[in-house]
């Protein structure tokens, strides 16, 4: 179990890494979007018409294909070796190219038709803009899946990094190209649509470039067009769980549909509270997640649940260890921080407050996201697809009811928190289901374990909101954005503070994730 672990930490540094530089220039990418779109009409419609590639993204390339890949290709390749595993991963890849190409045949189509009885503004430039955004959802789902199979023989870091692709178009665009059409709104979004989709063919290409070189470049030939047990094998283990995520993504745009009731700002104040909430998740949660359900596949396949289990849960600790304090910190900083990434341009004083109000609930709920992650690997790497399935739907039923129920107290910080407490919620019946059916966990270990986190997390806050405070008068007239060094100054009094407690309360994430994040290691290629 020991160097299981040590091998995932290993390569969730890398993984994190890559990600941090994507999610870092995913953040310089929001700032630009809101400073150029705003908060209202504009940022509106570009959100709900990229929202459906997204769907298509977390569904296929990201999502629920992609958990069913590592498992599948790691068990193929343990048992038949690496010819039959590239020549299954061809089948798939074959025809998930066709059904993509489909579905964005289908759905721009369906846009044109509803535009000649479209009235309001938002829903004009919407339905104008998903033609044009849809095709990238061929490009980001293959590349999705191609990275499963890199992940497979575990190839984590050179995939993360082409992800960057996206974000470097998209800042390209919004700084040289946008200005030019400011008084132009229709134009404007067309040429970020425009980045979107040259940023999907420049990523596919780096990816079957990397395919190529670990010899996994997909075979096209009738044999495995026709490869019947690729074909039935990854439709037992995708139909189950396809049907909760399409239900989970149906749960988003309920939410992004209830919250245009609430008012112009309320879809933009989820969505960028939404990618600010994701990036801890994306740095930490989906590089413990990818690596260690690579791992734990590895020892379903020789059913060694006993390793599976511990694997898990002391993954899940070095994840909470990370998420909880922050989560903490992200609450009482919620207006600063929002300030500092968003506060330019268009993005002005009622955009501040919608969207500052949305991330306080969204950051309660940063825990239950990021423990997600290591929660379904614990089913995915047993190809146990049913159950995520029938809990998932249970909870996005929980969701949309607290949605209805929150959205007047609240408006889109109810909608948030509805989101928060279904997460939990999912989290705990999957552990409870876990416990029944493999049984080994560490119930009362990480009980007592997650109280004292809480503690030691909340115990800082005092005097980090000191620090900041102190700071932030000192700062006026500074060449600098106005919450950067307070925010600093609050963030290391904050740390600070914490990692003497964790020391005191003798949590050994303190010395186990130094030891490896400290040392010198070579890069994944």
């Amino acid at each position: 179990m020991a160097t299981a672990l040590n091998s995932i930490l290993r390569r969730v540094g890398g993984l994190a890494g890559a990600t941090f530089a994507s999610r870092l220039l995913g953040f310089f990418r929001e700032v630009l979007t809101a400073s150029i779109l705003g908060g209202g009409t504009v940022a509106s419609a570009w959100t709900l018409a990229f929202m459906i590639p997204n769907l298509c993204r977390r569904v296929f390339g990201e999502g629920l294909l992609a958990t069913v890949l590592i498992p599948m290709m790691t068990h193929t390749m343990e048992r038949s070796g690496h010819e039959t595993a590239r020549k299954r991963f061809s089948t798939i890849f074959i025809w998930l190219s066709l059904i993509l190409c489909a579905l964005t045949v289908a759905v721009s189509f369906l846009s044109l038709m509803l535009l000649p009885f479209a009235t309001a503004e938002r829903v004009i430039l919407t339905l104008k803009l998903i033609p044009l955004v849809m095709p990238y959802s061929i490009f980001i789902c293959l590349i999705g899946v191609m990275t499963s199979l890199m992940n497979s023989i575990k190839v984590f870091f050179l995939p993360a990094l082409v992800s960057l692709g996206l974000n470097i178009c998209m800042i390209l665009c919004l700084w040289l190209v946008c200005p030019m059409f400011l008084s132009d709104p229709p134009k404007m979004l067309d040429a970020l649509a425009v980045s979107v989709l040259i940023s999907g063919v420049l990523e596919l290409i780096l990816m079957l470039a990397l395919l190529k070189k670990h010899r996994l470049i997909p075979v096209f030939s009738r044999k495995t067009f026709w490869g019947l047990r690729a074909i039935v094998e990854i439709w037992r283990l995708t139909l189950p769980g396809l049907f909760g995520a399409v239900a989970y993504q149906f749960s988003v745009i309920v939410d992004r549909g209830i919250a245009c009731w609430i008012g112009p700002y309320a879809v933009p104040a989820l969505a960028y509270s939404d990618r600010l909430i994701y990036l801890p998740i994306g740095v930490f949660a989906v590089a413990f997640g990818t690596v260690s359900l690579t791992e734990m596949s590895q020892m379903a396949v020789k059913h060694n649940y006993r390793d599976m289990i511990a694997t898990m849960f002391s993954s899940m600790r070095c994840l909470l260890f990370l998420t909880v304090p922050l989560a903490a910190f992200m609450c009482v900083f919620n207006t600063a921080l929002i300030r500092l990434v968003y506060y330019r341009g268009q993005f002005g004083e009622t955009a501040l407050a919608e969207t500052s109000w949305a991330f306080l609930f969204y950051a309660f709920g940063v825990p239950a996201f990021a423990a997600m992650k290591i929660t379904l690997a614990g089913f995915y790497s047993r190809k146990e697809m049913k159950t995520p399935m029938y809990v998932s739907v249970i909870c996005i039923g929980v969701n949309i009811v607290l949605n209805l129920i929150l959205m007047h107290p609240l408006k889109q910080g109810g909608i948030a928190l509805a989101t928060v407490i279904s997460s939990y919620l999912n989290n705990l019946i999957l552990l409870a289901i876990l416990e029944r059916t493999v049984g080994g966990l560490p119930v009362r270990e990480m009980l007592k374990f997650t109280a004292a986190l809480v503690l030691i997390s909340l115990l800082p806050l005092y005097p980090a909101w000191f620090a900041y405070a102190s700071v932030l008068p000192l700062c006026a007239g500074l060449p600098l954005p106005q919450d950067f060094l307070p925010l600093c100054a609050g963030g290391a009094v904050f740390v600070a503070i914490f990692l003497i407690l964790a020391i005191l309360f003798r949590l050994n994430e303190v010395k186990l994730l130094y030891s490896r994040f400290s040392r010198n290691r070579k890069k994944e290629v």
